[in-house]
């Protein structure tokens, strides 16, 4: 059995699907902590030790690695026309925190990591940095925006940080 396309989801049917693959079936699951089901194990609490998650499958491979998180990028197409606001995404080992980025690091779409952004140039991918918190903005501050080109490889070049 799978898990059903329509109609409503049941933690418990879901539990027993993850650890039996039976959906409806009777099986006592216990305390089912939905960190466990969905990463596997049992490290929160659950009865069960549920099995780890397949990453491997398509076309949901879960992504479970590192990434930072760069919110609220726009991209400036023309005079005054922008597109957006889209999340990107750094490899930790280039920056740690969107404070951090710097030229030379490669920026992303996906939190995957694999596929970089395209070149632009001419115009700046920028942080429109309205309502982030100090952690989450790429200038340190909030008057300050960032803005930056890409390479064909998604390499930043020409980072800066100013008041607009």
């Amino acid at each position: 059995m799978a898990v059903p396309l329509t109609g409503p989801l049941s933690q418990l049917k879901l539990a027993r699907e993850a650890k039996h693959a039976d959906y409806n079936g009777s099986q006592s699951m216990g305390v089912i902590s939905l960190y466990d089901l969905v990463n596997g194990g049992q490290a929160n609490g659950s009865t069960v030790d549920y099995p780890t998650v397949n990453t491997n499958c398509e076309p949901n491979p879960a992504d479970r690695g590192s990434y930072v998180t760069v919110l609220q990028v726009k991209k400036l197409t023309s005079p005054n026309t922008f597109t957006g606001p889209f999340t990107y995404y750094l490899n930790p080992s280039q920056a740690a925190t969107p404070g951090a980025m710097a030229n030379g690091d490669t920026m992303y779409s996906d939190a995957a990591l694999t596929t970089p952004l395209p070149l632009h140039t001419n115009g700046y991918w920028f942080q429109d940095s309205t309502g982030l918190s100090a952690s989450q903005r790429v200038c340190s501050s909030a008057f300050d925006q960032g803005a930056w080109d890409t390479n064909t490889n998604g390499v930043i070049a020409s980072f800066t940080c100013g008041i607009p």
